[in-house]
């Protein structure tokens, strides 16, 4: 046999005994990972009107969420197992699983200051790299104005000044050095509701972006909570999936602008 042919032999033979994948990484590299920040979500339906199915990333997996409708943190906490949108993942699994640099958790009816910071800190100290979004969510569009106004960080929760400055007090002592953001979605449809009052702007009121007593509509009610998350993200505005009158658009972006998360002046 000529040595030509010795050598394609043993050519051959090496290709079969290198390990699967020799070819397809050289050593020394390791696999690609996932462009793109990480998100996770914890809160019920009015963390799903911010519409965490179209943040950026999702489609990559990099966007994930434990929805359970209704509930608030104490209960969710309790209750790891449930949710209401089938697409969640458990907020166990993925806190001791996932690696998220970002941690967005909602309050809601049935807790004080100290309950919810007491949550979101132990749920920040399995992500220690994340920022944490406190959503600052709202209430009944029929009852909103009067909680707001009542400015009360005594009882349960309402979504007040007041109450979120607590609960950010408490969180900024439990995780000092730690970056902080909120949606400021309540500030939002405040504002909404002051230029209804004076007869500024495109809606007559609340119930304009509602769609039942609590819940945004899929028009304007969720561009807005949506691109107020996005801001909190740090992602930038998005349009898409929505379809808006160009002044009431143009009305939206201008409170977002104006109200919306922003860091803070150095």
């Amino acid at each position: 046999m000529s040595f030509a042919r010795l050598s394609l032999f043993g050519l051959a033979a090496a290709l079969l005994a290198a390990p699967a994948g020799f070819a397809q990484e050289p050593a020394g590299e390791e696999p690609a990972k996932q462009a793109g920040p990480r998100v996770y979500l914890i809160g019920n339906s009015l963390t799903a009107d911010t519409l965490p199915s179209r943040l950026d990333g999702t489609d990559a997996g990099l966007v994930q969420w434990h929805i359970y409708c209704g509930k608030n943190l104490t209960f969710i906490r309790e209750n790891p197992d449930g949710h209401c949108v089938q697409s969640s993942t458990p907020w166990p699994q993925a806190l001791a699983e996932g690696d998220y640099d970002f941690l967005s958790v909602q309050p809601h009816h049935g807790t004080t200051p100290a309950e919810d910071a007491a949550i979101i800190a132990e749920f920040a100290a399995q992500q220690p790299d994340a920022v944490v979004v406190l959503h600052t969510a709202w209430t009944h569009l029929a009852k909103f104005a009067a909680a707001y106004e009542a400015n009360d960080a005594d009882g349960p929760m309402q979504p007040s000044p007041a109450y979120f400055d607590a609960v950010l007090k408490k969180l900024r002592t439990a995780l000092p050095g730690r970056e902080i953001r909120t949606t400021n979605c309540y500030e939002l449809l405040y504002a909404l509701h002051e230029d209804i009052e004076a007869g500024r702007g495109p809606f007559k009121s609340l119930d304009d972006v509602g769609r039942d007593a609590i819940h945004m509509n899929h028009g304007p009610g969720r561009y807005l909570m949506h691109n107020a998350m996005r801001r909190a993200l740090g992602q930038p505005p998005s349009a898409a999936g929505f379809e808006l009158e160009p002044e009431v658009k143009a009305y939206l972006d201008e409170q977002l602008a104006a109200h919306g998360w922003r860091p803070l002046a150095k």
